[in-house]
């Protein structure tokens, strides 16, 4: 089991050497960002509404995948869930689209995740280290250690790892903040969009 301190990492130095550690390069995590909002920006006024959300996420799967594929990152796909693992450090990094990024507040998934999300981000493996609120450390008892590539609709994009419960992002327990947005254009990813994570829960009844 592993203590962690929640911090969140706004110093682009100190941000490096924590992805350095994750053998992650912050150029590479806003490319495949970028891959997202090229994707986002095509969607036209006749496409369904929820369009830009799911361009950005299929391309944000694939800029992962483009981008940071090589050494000890491989393609991870499981429970309908995709992105890339390495299971030397037993770490994975999936997308998501959210409200907000590199603000205060934790960001929030534009759309409800799956059972398969929170299966995979170990939600239940987090445990507050004692009934204060906030929480200055939590337990960790899981396997891998799921992080989000968070990009929100402004261009802001950081990588943080999340505790995934109900549905929602419940808190953020790291946060690295990688570039702020408000240089592009915003792209609307959908206000009522269902859900864009297609881990989605297929019941099938017998006849």
């Amino acid at each position: 089991m592993e203590n962690i301190s929640p911090k969140t990492i706004t110093d682009p130095e100190i941000g490096d050497l924590y992805l350095a550690r994750l053998e992650l390069e912050r150029e590479k995590l806003i490319a495949a960002g970028h891959h997202a909002l090229a994707a986002a920006a095509t969607a036209s006024p006749l496409h369904p509404t929820n369009a830009a959300g799911m361009f950005a996420y299929m391309d944000g799967v694939k800029g992962l995948r483009a981008e940071n594929l090589g050494g000890n990152w491989e393609i991870f796909s499981e429970e309908g869930v995709e992105g890339i693992r390495n299971d030397v450090l037993k770490l994975r990094v999936l997308f998501v689209n959210v409200n907000q990024a590199c603000r205060k507040a934790d960001p929030r998934a534009r759309s409800r995740k799956g059972a398969g999300s929170e299966r995979v981000a170990c939600g239940d493996m987090f445990e507050a280290a004692g009934i204060d609120l906030p929480i200055s450390v939590v337990k960790f008892h899981g396997d891998h250690k799921t992080y989000y590539l968070m990009v929100d609709q402004f261009g802001a994009m950081e990588l943080s790892l999340p505790v995934v419960k109900n549905g929602q992002f419940l808190r953020c327990i790291d946060r690295v903040f990688l570039i702020e947005g408000g240089d592009l254009d915003a792209v609307d990813f959908g206000i009522n969009e269902p859900t864009n994570d297609p881990d989605l829960d297929i019941v099938v009844s017998r006849k």
